[in-house]
């Protein structure tokens, strides 16, 4: 999703990281129907593996837009900024006006036969579809931007560790055990009222998320290995821990959350990798990478309504064999989206909703 930009060169490696999860958050909803019942069998499992490891998506755009907007080669203004809070608010317009007709006007009179709801209509506009909550996190992010960028910067290395540090302890990690704790043992609701009157919330949100991907694109780190096996091992917690969550309580509790210590860990090992295979690569030109990273944000904004349709398709003609669902509703989704968005970038008017 490029909602950046200004930065001297292009940075490769960015646009790969781009890619990754502009195709992973396409694989997240292509999935997910199969994750919410049927504990154990084979399309649960499939469906679960796929939705695990294409958990870093969320995270992977909020880094990536962290390395761009807090470098101090970014040429900030605050007429810039304003720029990029009111193109998100007219994003976020069109396309919540858009969905809010196709799924609370059109769907419902043409094969549900219900009639319209105005309130409903009211809030589903304002909440804005699924998806479209990314919105609401990234224009948060905006807002602080002027106040993070007066200390994330290089000299400052040790109090950022510091920052990020007590993001995973009361971000991360804490809420996380709570979360999970209380699924089984009462205790822990106290516990988590307890934290709530530590009231830490300055390390709270997607702003750890946004800082990291400055720091892991300003510094190195050294112990890759141990990043990758972390990562690997983490995505491995997210499958099996979703599963016997789920199937321990009868419902369904997904380790999916993007607040969550394995997602995060999982996210940081595929950013250490990818900036540590492509970095140097800054003079390649994939015309495919650069194609998908340039209209990854109209894809992110048309892909859920080819998935919804895709899904309504396959209802119909009674087909369950969930891989191949999934894999022709993600390639479905990728593919039209792409073209959609590109179509919609020749038309003047459009193009500064994509």
């Amino acid at each position: 999703m490029k909602l950046e930009e200004n930065i001297p060169n292009r940075i490769y490696y960015l646009d790969v990281l781009r890619v990754i999860a502009c195709l992973s958050v396409i694989m997240i909803h292509a999935s997910a129907r199969y994750v919410v019942y049927d504990f154990g069998s084979i399309n649960f499992w499939i469906a679960n593996v796929l939705d695990s490891v294409s958990r870093v998506a969320v995270p992977l755009f909020v880094m990536i837009s962290g390395a761009l907007m807090l470098d101090e080669r970014y040429s900030y203004s605050t007429k810039k900024l304003s720029k990029h809070i009111i193109r998100m608010i007219i994003f976020f317009i069109f396309w919540s006006a858009l969905y809010c007709i196709i799924f609370q006007i059109i769907i419902p009179l043409t094969t549900q036969g219900a009639t319209i709801n105005l309130q409903q209509m009211i809030d589903s506009f304002f909440k804005g579809h699924d998806h479209l909550w990314f919105i609401y996190m990234i224009v948060g992010l905006y807002l602080i931007l002027p106040l993070l960028r007066l200390w994330v910067k290089k000299e400052n290395k040790k109090q950022i560790k510091y920052f990020i540090i007590l993001a995973l302890l009361f971000t991360f990690l804490i809420p996380q055990i709570i979360t999970i704790g209380t699924n089984y043992f009462t205790i822990f609701e106290s516990i988590n009222k307890l934290l709530e009157k530590i009231n830490i919330k300055y390390v709270g949100g997607y702003t750890a998320y946004f800082i990291l991907g400055w720091y892991l694109n300003n510094f190195d780190f050294k112990k890759k290995k141990t990043v990758y096996f972390l990562g690997i091992f983490s995505a491995i917690i997210t499958i099996l821990g979703t599963y016997i969550l789920s199937a321990s309580t009868g419902k369904a509790i997904q380790m999916y959350g993007w607040l969550t210590l394995n997602v995060f860990l999982q996210t940081f090992s595929v950013f250490v990798f990818v900036k540590d295979k492509f970095e140097k690569q800054n003079d390649k030109k994939n015309k495919m990478i650069s194609l998908i990273s340039k209209n990854s944000l109209g894809i992110y904004a048309i892909h859920m309504m080819i998935v919804t349709y895709s899904y309504m398709i396959i209802e119909k003609i009674n087909f369950d064999i969930g891989i191949i669902n999934i894999l022709i509703v993600f390639g479905s989704s990728l593919l039209l989206s792409l073209i959609a968005t590109m179509a919609l970038h020749k038309i003047p008017v459009l193009k500064k909703v994509v």
